[in-house]
C-alpha cells in the first residue's frame, strides 16, 4: 500500500484574479493553483516557495494555510487508481511584481495566467469547490482567514 503523496500549493490573489497554472490534455484547458510535491526533509513552506518560483517565475512570501483537500481519483473516475494526495493550499504574496521565467514547468503546463476569481465557474479549475469558495469572496477566506478549511476528498 502506498502513502498518500504531500503536496503545496500557493493561492496568490491580487485585483480580484488568482494566480494559475494552465495546463492542457486532450485538447481541452484546465486550471489549478501552482505547487506541487513535498520534497523530503522540506516544510511546506518551503515547497510552496518552490513550486510557485518553479511553475511561475514568482517569487513569493507565505502566510497561512487556507485549505487542506484530499484527493483520491479512484473515487472520481472509473478508470483511475492512481493514489492519494493531500494538497495543502497556503495564501501567498509576491515578493516582485515581475516574474522570472518559469524555471522547471509540468509536462502539460502551457501557461500561466491570472484569472478573475468571479470567473473561476466558466472555466475547468480544480478542484471546483475551492474555486467556488474563491469566487464566492468571503472576507473570512480571503486572508483573513481564522483557521484552514478541510474541503475533504474532491475534485
Amino acid at each position: 500500500m502506498t502513502r498518500p503523496r504531500s503536496a503545496a500549493r500557493g493561492l496568490l490573489v491580487r485585483d480580484g484574479e488568482l494566480l494559475a497554472i494552465q495546463y492542457r490534455t486532450d485538447g481541452e484547458d484546465w486550471y489549478v493553483a501552482p505547487g506541487g510535491g513535498q520534497q523530503r526533509g522540506e516544510s511546506l513552506a518551503e515547497t510552496v516557495r518552490r513550486e510557485v518560483y518553479e511553475e511561475t517565475g514568482y517569487e513569493v512570501a507565505v502566510g497561512s494555510l487556507a485549505y487542506v483537500r484530499d484527493f483520491v481519483p479512484s473515487t472520481h473516475y472509473e478508470d483511475r487508481d492512481d493514489g492519494h494526495q493531500v494538497d495543502h493550499f497556503f495564501w501567498c504574496e509576491r515578493v516582485g511584481d515581475e516574474p522570472d521565467d518559469p524555471t522547471e514547468r509540468d509536462s502539460v503546463q502551457v501557461g500561466v495566467r491570472w484569472l478573475p476569481l468571479d470567473e473561476l465557474g466558466e472555466v475547468r479549475f480544480f478542484p471546483g469547490p475551492l474555486g467556488d469558495r474563491l469566487r464566492s469572496g468571503d472576507s473570512d477566506e480571503m486572508g483573513d482567514a481564522r483557521g484552514a478549511v478541510y474541503l475533504g476528498d474532491v475534485d
